[in-house]
């Protein structure tokens, strides 16, 4: 009785401990099969140079903002929540200009397609084209998801970046106080 004892905890401490192994062994796969976590860029760091095109075919860089406290909010005419953000950005427009700050779409897609997403939503803001196939400066401002933005002072240096438009009113807000009139945003 004591051997069949004996061999039954050993047997119980053998399978407690293969599951222990497989258990860390899944734990892995499903971690390695994550998407990896998404990153902004740090407040403080230089702004990367830029390339970038306006509707109108012109080629501009970020030495044609030189000087300037621009937000750069990122979209794509195919993202939904892009589309829903709009009428926000249009309030928020006024009061980032008495603060000093030029909004500026950024589009992922075709001149094309991004001139269809302005005659649609009957945009009034300013939007550069920037096709990942022709340009690097969505994946230099690691702006991997959209609606996202960027928030660069004066000094060509990062105030703020990260997602969705409230957080970009939150930012100008904190900034400069009292430029965001309570659009409802933050």
């Amino acid at each position: 009785m004591e051997t069949f004892l004996l061999f039954s905890v050993i047997l119980l401490w053998l399978l407690v401990l293969l599951n222990i192994v497989m258990t860390i062994g899944l734990a892995r796969r499903i971690k390695s099969q994550l998407p990896p976590p998404i990153e902004f860029l740090k407040a403080g760091q230089p702004a990367p140079p830029f390339t970038a095109w306006t509707l109108a075919g012109t080629q501009v860089t970020d030495q044609d903002y030189a000087g300037q406290s621009i937000a750069f909010v990122f979209l794509s005419p195919h993202c939904q929540p892009c589309r829903e953000e709009i009428p926000h950005l249009a309030a928020l427009q006024p009061r980032a200009r008495q603060a000093g700050i030029t909004l500026l779409l950024v589009s992922d897609s075709s001149e094309q397609e991004a001139q269809t997403f302005v005659d649609e939503l009957q945009l009034e803001l300013s939007m550069l084209i920037a096709p990942r196939n022709r340009t690097r400066f969505l994946s230099d401002y690691k702006a991997s998801v959209t609606p996202s933005f960027c928030l660069v002072d004066t000094q060509g240096n990062i105030k703020a970046a990260g997602p969705g438009m409230s957080n970009l009113a939150q930012q100008i807000e904190m900034m400069f106080p009292g430029a965001n009139g309570g659009d409802g945003m933050g």
